[in-house]
């Protein structure tokens, strides 16, 4: 996948307005404990919801295929996205606790979540108006992977 760093990176004042709509997923997963390869491919809607709190709000929900080594799996997931400002979101998981915040002002951004006793640190990029990038090494005492995302906007 492509690397990210904030040299190329296409600032966005309102990250609202970037992520709502629907876009195509495509994933890859290494798991470096296992030398096993992965990859997930779907789509993402990523909707206006209300969050109660007076703050512009997305849902992002997740579907696709999973495919590592012969194990084939239906996935999704979801997350919540609430803007204090225009260009800044805070990620909830859907339970309500937070995840990371996310600032993309430059275009890119990267967050560090701690879920005992694994680290999740991750780095976003916006490469044009409709596609951007993520990338997340988790590593903790039985987790050592990198996952690759890459979003592409849907007509």
């Amino acid at each position: 996948m492509e690397q990210l760093s904030g040299d190329d990176a296409m600032p966005v004042s309102d990250l609202f307005a970037f992520l709502e709509g629907n876009w195509l997923l495509s994933r890859t997963i290494n798991d470096l404990r296992l030398n096993t390869p992965g990859v997930m491919n779907g789509q993402i809607a990523i909707t206006r919801q209300a969050d109660g709190q007076g703050e512009p709000a997305l849902k992002y929900w997740e579907d696709g295929e999973l495919q590592f080594g012969d194990y084939r799996e239906t996935v999704h997931r979801s997350y919540d996205f609430r803007f204090p400002q225009a260009h800044r979101a805070r990620v909830h998981f859907t339970d309500g606790r937070i995840f990371h915040e996310l600032d993309l002002s430059s275009g890119y951004c990267e967050v560090e979540h701690l879920c005992d006793p694994d680290i999740y640190r991750g780095r976003f990029q916006i490469v044009a108006n409709d596609l951007w990038l993520s990338n997340w090494n988790i590593s903790g005492p039985s987790k050592d992977l990198i996952l690759d995302n890459r979003y592409q906007r849907l007509p």
